[in-house]
């Protein structure tokens, strides 16, 4: 997992061709200590900063998947060995996020709202309201009866959950490198997002979003990004994480859609789902966001 325990931002200027002065702004991080986090922010900045000056912007991906992902870290699961086997995070938008090393999520979008009527029954509804009915129109299999198949035909422990646009599937019985190609092809079966299947590959974790988006529960998103500069910023996130707190108790983020290949679980991955299925409200009946 690409995960950073200090991070920095860090200024730099370049002179262009013209003579003008280009400045940038990056953010450099370290697992070491806060100081090699600022050093390696200058350093960035000083390579946009001469790309810019230069006009050399043909690598606008230049970081992906070379960096971990500017999240601070909330708390850290550890096996019996002392090694992490998961992180939780706070994504750019202030949710907490939960990414590990071998338990894998799996997110898929519906299309629908949950809750939402199947167009088929929704016009068969209407046709009877004027004593017309008409057979419902045959549905294709949808990601819970795809999910069902996979765990009988793979022998996987899967458990569905639904989400506010579609379901997430959890692996319980057996571990997987997010960067293998054997977890990419599963995802692929699933029908997962080619973009979180690449932040996966990338990042080499799985990611769960634990909270919900502020945008769903009426929060404005954070006013600062992290790494925040200085105490102001810090106390003006405080603030907006007090409110979003606030809220999000009386929302879900998922919950249970069925459960396939009985009871199989791995013991190590228990804290990790444990902690998943508490945090996203699952046994609550809230209104999912």
């Amino acid at each position: 997992m690409k995960f950073a325990r200090y991070w920095a931002r860090g200024t730099a200027e370049a002179t262009g061709r013209n003579g003008a002065f280009v400045s940038a702004v990056a953010r450099g991080w370290s697992n070491e200590n806060p100081e090699e986090a600022r050093r390696c922010a200058r350093e960035r900045a000083a390579k946009v900063a001469a790309a810019l000056a230069t006009g050399d912007m043909s690598r606008q991906q230049y970081f992906y998947g070379e960096r971990p992902l500017p999240e601070p870290i909330v708390r850290d699961f550890r096996n019996e060995d002392g090694e992490t086997i998961g992180v939780v995070t706070r994504n750019s938008y202030g949710s907490l996020v939960l990414n590990t090393q071998e338990l894998m999520f799996i997110d898929v979008d519906d299309g629908e709202p949950a809750g939402a009527q199947p167009a088929g029954d929704l016009i068969s509804s209407v046709l009877s309201l004027f004593g017309r009915r008409r057979a419902p129109a045959p549905v294709a299999a949808g990601p819970v009866e795809r999910a069902e198949r996979i765990a009988r035909e793979k022998g996987l422990g899967v458990r569905a959950y639904r989400t506010a646009s579609g379901y997430r599937f959890l692996i319980t019985n057996y571990g997987f490198s997010a960067a293998s190609g054997e977890a990419e092809s599963l995802m692929k079966q699933f029908g997962a997002d080619p973009l979180y299947m690449r932040l996966c590959k990338a990042q080499e974790c799985f990611r769960a979003r634990l909270t919900p988006k502020p945008w769903r529960v009426n929060v404005p998103q954070p006013p600062v990004t992290f790494p925040f500069e200085g105490d102001s910023e810090r106390a003006r996130f405080a603030e907006w994480e007090r409110r979003y707190n606030g809220v999000i108790t009386r929302y879900a983020t998922c919950r249970p859609a069925g459960s396939y290949g009985g009871a199989l679980m791995e013991r190590r991955f228990s804290p990790l789902i444990g902690y998943h299925d508490q945090v996203t409200n699952v046994s609550t009946g809230l209104p999912l966001a």
